[in-house]
C-alpha cells in the first residue's frame, strides 16, 4: 500500500525491503534504536503510531546513495 503526503511517497517496511534487500526485522530494529536515541544505520523513518512506521522513498534512495563506495 502506498500513500502520498504531498510529494512524499510513503513506503512500508516490506516495500523498503524490496528496494534495499534489508530484512524487515532489521529495518524495525534500526528504527527502534533510533527512537530510543541510539545511533543506528538505515534510512530515517516516520512513526505514525505505536504499531506503524513508514519510510519516504526519498529517504530510502538518499540512504542507498550514501552507502555507495
Amino acid at each position: 500500500m502506498r500513500n502520498s503526503i504531498g510529494e512524499r511517497e510513503m513506503l512500508t517496511a516490506n516495500e523498503v525491503r524490496e528496494l534495499t534487500g534489508v530484512p524487515v526485522s532489521t529495518l524495525h530494529d534500526w528504527a527502534a534504536k533510533r527512537e530510543r536515541g541510539v545511533e543506528a544505520p538505515g534510512p530515517h523513518h516516520l512513526r505514525l503510531s505505536d504499531r506503524h512506521r513508514r519510510w519516504t522513498r526519498s529517504d530510502v534512495v538518499e540512504w542507498l546513495d550514501s552507502t555507495r563506495v
